[in-house]
């Protein structure tokens, strides 16, 4: 029987994700035709092309139009029009700039600037945001997707799926997905959840394919379908408008043993860890995994690996599956291996980069574990020496003694390149408490090691873990400036009580003294709201990890590089220099020259506006809106007649007075400074000094925002 793998959106675009790959290489190993499809890929090289964008134009302008006849405007309308009026104003620029945008991150010249790069990716940034405002209040960007009406429900997850104007993954299974699908022609299709960002467009896609497939078998699995199985088990429809069984923990064997059931006939009683209906839903008994050591090296052929946006393919790989630690009160991720931890023999793992490496002319590889074990890093590191296998790798690892000076300038030896450290706090009761095993002090002297090693470290903490007050927050803060000077990177983030882990299974024994949930309105939800006894409230941590990273970034010794890329860059980057502070010298911004305080132009200067400006007569005051979204007023807005310039590489918004309107007017590169003043005085009948100080005030303003420039007119 032929199968199917489909990895859906909305995932990141950086590199490929290691659940198709494996899958397919066991599949094969044991004689199943098996194709894969990264159709998160493919709708990422849908949405960043020209003709797309450009397709939403007309819809984004109707919609305009038409809230700016209203006669109010509620908070949400007021919203959706200043994300309206963006779309429209950048839209062109965008749409223009789409392809130049994605060349950057495969031109290995333009990549590894740094500024190129980070112009790049806020155009697909911009690109994204005009895509969500066509199917507003629809959220979408590079790791993350929200539909505005979907809150959750079983009946949010039927609506939603069908919701042709603020789902974008309709058309586009519509258009792409199902022609491929027809080509293929599979017996089953199988479609990895591995993240919640996708749970919503896999159902949409599952469901097209089920309707216009009704003989095609359809398998859900993945660590999403793992954390939701309690809850899958309880919907009948689901079996019927959108899938057909569902796989919880690791899917090989189970997904050839389907394959097998379905081939022969027989009951799928007999294939382990599924969900199916038979009459009524059977939840089959969990086997345990496979033994880590007999399964085939990942196979990535299919997948257009050059697709995918870095300069060069990074595959990703495990060492292990599950984490040997496995004690952390916040963590859910060993749910998807059974609370079983395995490691792959060091030979092995050397052998699957070597082969690898061969295949696809590749030297990057992502490892993907929970946390590398310090015994494995050693035996593997000595294996790369030893075999003289050349490559640069990233790995999370967890802060323990067991990563010493010597096993770290190893691993540097070896290839490590980057290492992410999950510290979480920086205050040792906190750490205790949530059973992270480790102390500041250890995770001070292992980031030590590591940098001394010329190993990147990228640390993750976050604040807000139940009955931790600011105080202890603020140790974490003080943590990570402290030590600046032995931490490459870091990110802030703020705690969120997640299905699966140790505290919303005994919220008492971690200080959560109430769990806000609904089993019926948000039964799909992943993280569940929560009171405390004491601590810090989830909002509250949020905006301190807002405000504390924007304190410590500008402080940081490598901000120039850390500003202005994302962890996904750090391995190409890293790798690309010999030492991370020949890394940093490159990246290094020259100190800026001080703005001129006045305003150096003569009389025979010709002002010249920025080709992006976009200029418009609207009939609500949109600085006043701005106004109201940012401090989350509940207030209408009643229409204001006015005139605004709006340039969108800065996204920089001005209201402009009828005078100042007048100047831009004749701002239109023939005259100079003297004939706007000398036109606009006999217009409006105006003393010309005056005239000339409001120009130049105007003007002023317009060359400090960088939207005007001025050339001389020749003699």
């Amino acid at each position: 029987m032929k199968t199917l793998l489909i990895f859906p959106p909305q995932w990141i675009p950086y590199q490929t994700y290691l659940s198709l790959p494996s899958l397919t290489a066991y599949l094969k190993e044991n004689g199943i035709d098996t194709v894969q499809y990264d159709f998160n890929l493919e709708a990422y090289n849908a949405f960043f092309s020209e003709e797309y964008l450009r397709s939403l134009k007309t819809g984004l302008n109707a919609e305009f139009k038409r809230l700016d006849s209203s006669r109010s405007l509620s908070p949400l309308d007021q919203q959706y029009y200043n994300d309206l009026f963006i779309a429209g104003a950048s839209l062109e620029k965008v749409a223009g700039g789409i392809s130049k945008a994605k060349a950057v991150f495969h031109d290995s010249t333009s990549y590894y600037d740094p500024d190129i790069l980070a112009q790049a990716r806020e155009t697909l940034n911009q690109a994204m945001a005009i895509i969500s405002t066509a199917h507003f209040p629809t959220r979408l960007d590079l790791s993350s997707f929200e539909m505005g009406a979907y809150r959750r429900s079983y009946r949010d997850i039927k609506d939603a799926t069908v919701d042709n104007a603020q789902n974008p993954y309709i058309k586009l299974c519509r258009e792409k997905l199902l022609p491929f699908i027809a080509g293929c022609r599979p017996d089953i299709i199988g479609i990895s959840i591995a993240g919640d960002s996708q749970l919503l467009p896999s159902l949409t896609l599952a469901r097209q394919l089920k309707a216009a497939n009704p003989k095609v078998h359809i398998v859900i699995g993945g660590y999403i379908v793992t954390l939701l199985g309690d809850v899958i088990a309880r919907h009948e429809e689901l079996f019927k408008l959108f899938f057909d069984s569902a796989v919880v923990n690791e899917g090989e064997q189970p997904l050839l043993e389907l394959v097998k059931c379905l081939e022969s006939g027989r009951s799928l009683s007999e294939v382990p860890n599924l969900i199916y209906f038979d009459g009524c839903i059977r939840v089959n008994q969990t086997r345990p995994s496979l033994k880590i050591d007999s399964l085939p090296t990942p196979c990535f052929e299919g997948l257009n690996l050059g697709d995918y946006l870095s300069p060069e393919p990074v595959l990703p790989l495990l060492a292990s599956r599950g984490c040997y630690w496995g004690k952390c009160a916040f963590c859910s991720h060993n749910e998807a291996y059974g609370w079983r931890y395995q490691k792959r023999d060091a030979v092995k793992i050397a052998e699957d980069m070597r082969v690898l490496s061969v295949k696809h002319q590749i030297d990057k590889f992502a490892f993907a574990d929970e946390g590398l074990a310090p015994s494995l890093a050693n035996k593997l590191s000595e294996e790369l020496i030893n075999r003289g296998i050349k490559a640069s790798c990233s790995v999370n690892v967890r802060l323990e003694l067991g990563f010493t000076p010597e096993l770290c300038f190893k691993m540097r030896k070896a290839g490590f390149r980057v290492l992410f450290l999950g510290l979480e706090s920086g205050c040792n009761r906190i750490l205790e408490h949530m059973e992270k095993g480790t102390t500041k002090e250890i995770a001070a002297q292992v980031c030590r090691n590591i940098y001394r090693a010329d190993i990147w470290n990228h640390l993750y903490v976050f604040l807000g873990f139940p009955t931790e007050s600011a105080a202890e927050a603020g140790e974490t803060i003080d943590f990570l400036a402290e030590n600046r000077d032995i931490i490459h990177s870091f990110n802030i983030d703020f705690f969120s009580l997640g299905k699966g882990s140790a505290v919303s299974k005994l919220p008492e024994k971690y200080g959560v003294t109430a769990v806000i949930e609904n089993k019926k309105a948000d039964e799909f939800k992943l993280s569940r709201s929560y009171q405390t006894s004491c601590g810090l409230s989830s909002q509250e941590a949020c905006e301190m990890s807002i405000h504390s990273w924007a304190e410590l970034i500008n402080q940081h010794p490598s901000r120039d590089i850390f500003k202005r890329l994302l962890v996904a860059d750090l391995l190409p980057y890293v790798s690309r220099y010999s030492l991370v502070t020949d890394l940093l010298s490159a990246a290094e911004i020259s100190p800026k020259a001080e703005k001129p305080q006045d305003y150096p132009v003569n009389a025979s200067a010709v002002p010249l506006l920025s080709k992006q400006l976009n200029s418009a007569v609207l009939n609500f005051n949109l600085a006043k809106i701005r106004q109201n979204i940012s401090r989350k007023l509940t207030q209408s807005a009643t229409p204001e007649k006015t005139t605004v310039v709006y340039e969108p590489v800065r996204s920089r918004l001005i209201t402009l007075t009828r005078t100042e309107l007048a100047i831009l007017g004749l701002c239109d590169g023939r005259r100079d400074l003297e004939q706007i003043v000398d036109a606009l005085s006999a217009g409006y009948n105006a003393p010309r000094d005056i005239i000339e100080k409001d120009c130049r005030q105007f003007l002023r303003l317009l060359r400090e925002m960088q939207i005007i420039s001025f050339k001389n007119k020749p003699a």
